[in-house]
């Protein structure tokens, strides 16, 4: 599956000025800020899978060692960075 540049999550980059830090704030396809740790079904959100089985797909990538997910109680999670990570990586082995 080949991702453009502009089905990409948007981050957004503002500058505390009293603090000088940096934060990033992506956003999911639905316009609801993106949270620090995902569902499965906010990660295939994000991905954009809309293939007939996205939890699947997400298992498949873990299995494989692309993207990185943790338990959490019975539940998969995923961190927004190892998610954001991972696209970079498909962007970059898969030149457009």
């Amino acid at each position: 599956m080949l991702v453009s540049f502009m089905e990409l999550p948007k981050v957004f980059v503002c500058r505390v000025l009293d603090m000088n830090e940096v934060a990033q704030i992506a956003f999911m396809p639905s316009g609801k800020p993106c949270p620090v740790i995902l569902t499965a079904e906010e990660t295939a959100e994000l991905l954009r899978l809309d293939n007939r089985d996205p939890m699947r797909t997400l298992k498949f990538w873990r299995d494989e060692g692309q993207l990185i997910g943790f338990r959490l109680g019975r539940k998969v999670r995923y961190r927004l960075s190892d998610v954001l990570d991972f696209l970079s990586k498909k962007a970059e082995c898969r030149p457009v």
